[in-house]
């Protein structure tokens, strides 16, 4: 091992940190992996995107968990005013620019850690790299030009062809998460090194959560935007043969996502047995897994799941209990029918209501299945036992 490495991250990715889902999780877990490693981790944040009723106590630097971090605008929050706003845009970039020079000066700054979806902030982080000399790693988590978008969003069709094609040139290594994007890459960058990183998770997080198991519920945790999958959930559900058992739905996103959604609801027959909660805790939802009899993650065999890995797989898994998901993507990467996962063969709602059913009629076995997955999880998501993989291989990139 290289002695200690400095190692900042950078881009829209590190926006609103410490409190964010899939991506701030991801950051947060990496930057704990590399710490333990005995690194330093720096995470900067250019614009504030905080709402400072929801976080009073956020300042514009500070430290979380052993990872420092600062927002070079001043501030950590969003603002209402438009002038305001673009003025700290401002202040963000240069304060960013003269930030990275200064670590640069005191030789705290051997590699940054790139964390955004936008083409042109690759590209202004690879020609920074070159200015003060650090190595850059992409944080490769999807295949954005593969996801569905309204014809004439014209920039984001250019934006996402750009990222994909030329992001994993302009950097010296790539943290990637699935086969298909390390497919990806051997086409477009071939010489590039990679180190796949599935999903991290904390297992100390499901410590010491109680086990109340009053209700009897099927759980799915998502935002709003996956309606076509939240639909597929209460259409294989309203297929289920048990009028005891209950849907919840733990869903974030803008109101008229709910509207629609609630709407679909009500036009079905299991109507009174669906719950719709939003905005919870990260105890509130560690509490919500550990209890429900089986947790719903249906991946759809489309670009955008097969590329993916979300990161709430990885904290299904490590509640210990059973998973019921689709055999796409990086599911048989990790998992196995019937072992230690439940995986319909196909995206099709009688065959994803099967494999819920089956929790239904055999709650041993399913737990059983359950805790096998929680083995696969420990020994391939948890962050500690990762912590070598990573921190040698930006050794081997410096």
């Amino acid at each position: 091992m290289i002695n200690k490495k400095y190692i900042v991250y950078l881009g829209f990715g590190c926006r609103g940190f410490p409190y964010g889902l899939a991506e701030i999780q991801k950051i947060i877990l990496i930057s704990k992996s590399l710490i333990e490693a005995g690194n330093s981790v720096t995470v900067i944040n250019s614009k504030g995107l905080l709402n400072k009723t929801d976080h009073p106590e956020m300042k514009a630097s500070g430290n979380f968990e052993g990872i420092d971090f600062i927002y070079t605008s001043g501030t950590p929050f969003w603002s209402e005013s438009f002038l305001e706003r673009n003025l700290l845009k401002l202040k963000g970039l240069r304060d960013e620019y003269l930030l990275l020079r200064k670590l640069k000066k005191e030789n705290k700054l051997d590699c940054a850690i790139i964390s955004t979806h936008t083409f042109h902030l690759v590209l202004y982080y690879s020609i920074l790299s070159r200015i003060f000399h650090f190595k850059t790693l992409l944080n490769y988590v999807e295949f954005i030009s593969g996801i569905k978008k309204e014809w004439y969003k014209i920039r984001l069709w250019l934006n996402d062809k750009l990222y994909d094609l030329y992001s994993p040139k302009l950097v010296d290594g790539i943290l990637v998460i699935s086969e298909f994007l390390i497919n990806h890459l051997k086409k477009v960058a071939p010489e590039k090194p990679y180190l796949k990183i599935p999903n991290l998770v904390d297992y100390e997080r499901f410590k010491n959560i109680e086990i109340i198991k009053m209700e009897k519920y099927f759980l799915f945790c998502g935002a709003t935007v996956y309606k076509e999958v939240i639909k597929f959930i209460i259409d294989s559900f309203n297929l289920l043969n048990d009028i005891s058992v209950e849907l919840f739905l733990v869903i974030n996103g803008p109101p008229g996502d709910f509207v629609e959604i609630n709407n679909y609801i009500d036009s079905t027959p299991h109507k009174d047995q669906i719950r719709v909660f939003s905005n919870l805790t990260h105890a509130q939802l560690n509490s919500f897994y550990k209890n429900a009899i089986g947790l719903l993650i249906p991946l759809r065999p489309v670009i955008q799941d097969i590329a993916r890995f979300p990161h709430k797989i990885g904290e299904y898994i490590a509640s210990g209990n059973p998973v019921i998901s689709t055999n796409i993507g990086e599911i048989p990467c990790y998992f196995h029918d019937m072992l230690d996962m439940l995986i319909a063969g196909k995206y099709e709602i009688s065959s994803f209501a099967d494999k819920m059913q089956f929790v239904i009629d055999h709650p041993e076995e399913a737990q059983k299945i359950g805790l096998r997955g929680k083995q696969i999880g420990f020994d391939k998501f948890d962050y500690r036992n990762n912590t070598s993989r990573i921190d040698n291989f930006i050794d081997s990139i410096l």
